[in-house]
């Protein structure tokens, strides 16, 4: 009987563990992202770019895909979208970087892309765009010891697969920090690698990179992980419109 007592005992241990953890969890306080933010009336969108195609079209000066598409959503929720822009997002590989706290931002995007660093500081959804990097030039690469002008323009890139790749071709990589940059440097009719979403001057020759320098990624909006009522709602609402279109 002694046995067959002790054979209960881990068991019963665990089943009484898992009722006082499930007795815990139900005083911890509702998630009331979605109610704060429907009090306020706004949801703050924020991104490293106005100018971006993503937030502004070049040609019409109208609101971007993106932003479109988020301003239908969060009406969709009783929101009034708010533009915040922040030059830091995307500055840094690693988000955490970014310097960006939930008093700013209740939504981050603007050439977001879906990478793993980004997954692991925020809840992830998808716009149903993509973006990737691109070269200027021939289809004939440059020759090993040219100076490439490297724009990335979007927060969570690959950089260090791209600076591998670079390495391994035997490219200088020179930083552009803003389009006027690029426009510029690609006038002077050196290489450069570009991200999709950045305009180019008309008639500029470009051609996708390979695999091991980096993958085709999807666009995401990203939201602070713990605001499960936000979430649930605007991808219930971006879903809507995907089924809409």
């Amino acid at each position: 009987m002694k046995g067959l007592a002790r054979g209960w005992r881990r068991p019963l241990r665990d089943v009484l563990l898992l009722a006082v953890f499930l007795a815990a969890v139900s005083f911890l306080p509702a998630d009331t992202s979605l109610s704060e933010r429907q009090g306020a009336g706004q949801l703050r969108y924020c991104f490293a770019d106005v100018n971006s195609p993503l937030i502004r079209d070049p040609s019409t000066g109208a609101a971007g895909t993106e932003r479109a598409l988020l301003e239908g959503a969060a009406a969709d929720v009783g929101l009034q979208l708010r533009l915040v822009e922040v030059p830091n997002i995307g500055r840094s590989f690693n988000p955490a970087d970014w310097n960006v706290t939930r008093a700013q931002c209740d939504v981050l995007g603007g050439g977001l892309a879906d990478s793993a660093a980004n997954r692991g500081f925020m809840t992830l959804i998808p716009t149903g765009q993509q973006i990737a990097l691109r070269r200027t030039g021939g289809a004939a690469e440059p020759p090993r010891g040219s100076r490439v002008g490297v724009f990335a323009g979007s927060a969570g890139m690959d950089r260090v697969r791209l600076s591998g790749f670079m390495r391994s071709r035997g490219w200088q990589a020179v930083p552009l920090r803003r389009e006027a940059d690029l426009r510029a440097w690609i006038a002077q009719g050196e290489p450069a690698i570009f991200s999709s979403l950045t305009p180019v001057p008309e008639g500029t020759e470009h051609h996708p990179l390979p695999a091991e320098a980096a993958e085709v990624s999807d666009l995401v909006l990203g939201l602070w992980r713990g605001d499960t009522t936000l979430t649930r709602a605007l991808r219930h609402a971006l879903n809507k419109a995907a089924e809409g279109r």
